[in-house]
């Protein structure tokens, strides 16, 4: 009898032995879990291999901006090479903007991208109307005409852009220029837990007769279950209508 008691002891706890070897385990997993909150901007600007420019060409679009503040330093931003551009920051009728520049007269299409690490669990989305592409409008501008090339439903703001007036097609079936920009938020992972990411996108097609200062369409996206949801200003998903 009292061998069985201490097979049953020495059962019960190796029992536990095994039981707080894989918990701790699997907290173990999950504690490292994670990965870094990112800013990430990219910019795209498709067709101007299309046009001809003068000996110095700027192309000009919004910031990333946080509460009224630079996402990325103006030395992260600054003098970065881009193919033939060279990215600089400016100043607009608007504030501050970015500039893609280009000598050269023959131009080629702009591919750029700006990424910022944060720590895990670092970076926190409070208020998702802190982040934005800047300029914010309050209104449109007047421009010759109008048009809205986005597939996207809804818009939460308006920004601007700017093209200079000397973009001139090289023929009369030039395509209109596609421009891209999406600034992506994320907070990553920690501890295995997922935070929120965000995309505040522009995507426009600038038909050859609409130069200078351009209102655009800022909308702005949420990552859930493996989709791009719209999201209202608050960041509640925008249900689609059927």
């Amino acid at each position: 009898m009292v061998s069985l008691n201490k097979l049953k002891i020495l059962f019960l706890v190796a029992a536990v032995t095994v039981i707080l070897m894989i918990s701790l385990t699997l907290f173990g997993v999950a504690w490292i879990n994670s990965n870094p909150g990112y800013y990430r901007y990219a910019v795209t600007v498709d067709g101007l291999s299309n046009y001809t420019g003068e000996p110095a060409t700027d192309i000009i679009v919004p910031m990333p901006m946080r509460d009224g503040n630079l996402v990325f330093s103006e030395e992260e931003l600054q003098y970065k090479q881009f193919g033939n551009w060279k990215s600089v920051i400016v100043v607009t009728p608007h504030g501050k903007m970015l500039a893609f520049q280009s000598v050269d007269a023959n131009l080629t299409d702009i591919h750029a991208k700006f990424f910022k690490g944060f720590d895990p669990g670092e970076l926190k989305l409070t208020d998702l109307q802190n982040e934005s592409l800047s300029p914010l409008m309050s209104g449109g501008l007047d421009t010759p005409v109008r048009w809205n090339s986005s597939t996207q439903e809804g818009s939460n703001y308006t920004s601007v852009l700017f093209f200079p007036e000397d973009l001139i097609p090289l023929n009369a079936n030039a395509p209109d220029i596609g421009v891209s920009l999406e600034l992506t938020v994320s907070e990553g992972i920690h501890h295995s837990i997922s935070g929120d990411t965000f995309r505040i996108s522009i995507h426009e097609c600038i038909p050859p007769e609409i130069r200078g200062a351009i209102p655009i369409s800022v909308h702005v996206k949420k990552y859930l279950d493996g989709n791009w949801v719209p999201v209202n200003e608050e960041g509640i998903p925008i249900l689609s209508r059927s």
